[in-house]
């Protein structure tokens, strides 16, 4: 039964969500459908949704003519565009997506190979947490659409789901008003599929890359370890060449993980700096929000503002913490070289071992942009800037 279970293994399927999404979204052509039919699906979803959603809350947002409007639409067309900015790079990386899902499946017919309980259950673990984010951020998504909806619903006069834009007459036409909404609904759940993606994945990536780390380092901390049937008609010499090739195979299992590492890099670049960028705007659109409302006493305006606030914060914290934690188990992984039974055995062995310890001696991370590394260190950066900005703005209130 466990060697039937093992057989299953998919790590893959940490992403399994993520890619249907991407080919309901039009980004991914399921197997078996007509290229014409997705190409035309693809085309009309994104110009209905991806590109005119959000130039409708552009539009809204040039037309407005208080700061305290103009801050609350500035926070929610800066969160959607540069959630859109994210969905689209996907399509741009999609080569990569396909090479990561080769690669996943070499290394995990090499965990099957091996066949140790103790790492099936690490990268099933891992599978696991990046499945339990995806369901997270859909059950967050979940809650905002129907909050936006029930807010419409129990409004006595008409609103809209979001401000926007249209250039009709909604609010002295029932006809346009059901339709924009409509609309709107439709727009907002789609987004919000495209959006619980792209917020996802990138922590459904960095579980990929941190449970193969931990695979590796139980593989490679066995290394040189007897075992009954290991010693079993087996002389010295035979002994200490056959763990000769062990290390040879570890080595070349860190090789794809190295691999690995460098297309998650420039898979999770550019999304992870947009969501920099888009946590400091947000966060300081907040904050001239919150101090111009206080002084009107709109409470509800406030609660939203808290609100976005809140969200931009925990994707950034989510982004960072996952990337702490790949950086940690890269750490336990060079320990893992030391730590093998490495006194008994032969030069050749010892040689490549210095040789593989010294390439492994700086700890993986992953940088946004090539610069920013996604770590805890930098989400503490990230909170001691807003509060300074905050406090600079109160002092000049």
């Amino acid at each position: 039964m466990e060697k039937q279970e093992d057989f299953k293994l998919n790590t893959h399927s940490a992403v399994y969500y993520h890619w249907r999404v991407w080919e309901l979204t039009g980004l991914m052509r399921p197997p078996g459908v007509s290229s014409l039919l997705y190409v035309v699906y693809s085309i009309t979803v994104n110009l209905a949704v991806t590109v005119l959603f959000p130039l409708s809350l552009l539009a809204r947002l040039l037309f407005t003519t208080n700061m305290a409007g103009l801050c609350e639409n500035l926070t929610i067309t800066i969160t959607d565009i540069v959630a859109n900015l994210k969905f689209a790079n996907v399509y741009m990386v999609r080569k990569q997506l396909h090479e990561i899902r080769s690669l996943l499946r070499l290394m995990d017919a090499r965990a099957r190979l091996v066949g140790d309980p103790e790492e099936i259950s690490a990268l099933r673990k891992e599978v696991n947490i990046a499945q339990g984010t995806f369901r997270t951020f859909a059950s967050i998504f979940v809650f905002g659409t129907t909050l936006s909806c029930v807010r419409v619903v129990v409004r006595p006069d008409r609103e809209l789901l979001y401000p926007a834009w249209f250039g009709v007459d909604w609010m002295h036409s029932t006809r346009n008003y059901v339709l924009i909404n409509i609309y709107q609904l439709f727009g907002l759940i789609v987004q919000a599929i495209q959006n619980c993606a792209s917020d996802s994945y990138p922590p459904a990536f960095l579980c990929l890359l941190t449970g193969h780390m931990r695979a590796l380092e139980l593989r490679v901390r066995r290394i040189g370890c007897r075992t009954e049937k290991s010693n079993k008609g087996q002389t010295y010499e035979a002994w200490r060449e056959e763990v000769y090739q062990e290390l040879i195979e570890c080595i070349r299992d860190l090789a794809r993980v190295h691999r690995l590492r460098e297309i998650i890099q420039r898979v999770l670049s550019v999304p992870c700096m947009a969501q920099f960028v888009c946590s400091a705007a947000v966060q300081c659109t907040v904050a001239m929000h919150f101090l111009y409302v206080a002084d009107d006493h709109d409470h509800t305006a406030m609660i939203i503002s808290i609100v976005f606030f809140s969200a931009v914060t925990l994707e950034v914290f989510v982004i960072c913490y996952f990337g702490d934690r790949m950086r940690t188990q890269s750490e336990a992984l060079c320990d893992a070289f030391y730590d093998c039974n490495w006194i008994e055995q032969l030069p050749k062995f010892k040689r490549e071992l210095l040789f593989t310890l010294a390439r492994t001696q700086r700890p993986s991370l992953i940088y946004a942009g090539n610069y920013i590394a996604l770590s805890l260190e930098t989400f503490e950066q990230v909170m001691r800037f807003t509060y300074s900005v905050f406090t600079l703005l109160l002092r000049a209130k």
